[in-house]
């Protein structure tokens, strides 16, 4: 028995309404994903206000009483230590920022050691960036700050302006090379900087 053209019709108008129906639904349900992610990411700027504060005030006062007193030497070696980290640091946030997460993927799916980690890190791209770059990037830029006040006292006390500049200039200026050479090489080798991280974060943090 052949289907009438006017059944055939009602059939494609209630296919059409269900598809239509559907996407709608579909929209509805990335529309509240995308509004749950934007509240998420809103708190954030809140938590590196108290991280910052946190740490700000505990590295600084660290670094207060270990150069009170203290000799060149020691003054040096903090300067070099703190200025490495904050490169490091400002790596990883540009690794972060740079890597490409199928490969990380691909690991996960595979179970490999840091593989989900890895994706959690790339997902949280910006996050990360801020954390790297900004809040240790900004601290550590404070301290090495306190760092040149320390050496410029124990070369000459007291201080002269002269003394004082030229040690600013000479640890901002190895501050800004090493950086710009650490970015380079961290978005060529991206990945391989997240992997690194995600390996060592995934001893202390066990994968699912």
């Amino acid at each position: 028995m052949k289907d009438e053209p006017g059944s055939n019709s009602q059939n494609s108008r209630k296919n059409k309404k269900t598809t239509t129906l559907e996407a709608v639904h579909e929209q509805d349900k990335t529309r509240v994903h995308s509004d749950k992610k934007k509240k998420k990411h809103n708190l954030w700027p809140l938590k590196a206000l108290v991280l910052s504060v946190f740490v700000s005030f505990a590295v600084n006062a660290a670094s207060e009483l270990v150069l009170e007193d203290a000799q060149l030497w020691l003054a040096i070696v903090l300067t070099v230590v703190i200025l490495l980290f904050g490169v490091i640091f400002d790596m990883i946030g540009t690794a972060a920022t740079s890597c490409d997460m199928q490969p990380f993927l691909a690991m996960a799916s595979r179970k490999i050691k840091g593989g989900k980690t890895a994706v959690k890190l790339a997902k949280s791209a910006d996050v990360v960036s801020s954390i790297c770059n900004d809040v240790v990037g900004d601290i550590c830029g404070i301290v090495s700050g306190v760092c040149a006040a320390a050496i410029a006292i124990s070369i000459m006390n007291p201080t002269n302006f002269f003394v004082n500049v030229l040690i600013s200039t000479l640890i901002s200026t190895a501050t800004i090379t090493l950086k710009a050479i650490g970015k380079g090489y961290a978005v060529n080798n991206a990945n391989k900087i997240v992997f690194a991280v995600a390996r060592m974060l995934s001893i202390f943090n066990k994968e699912g």
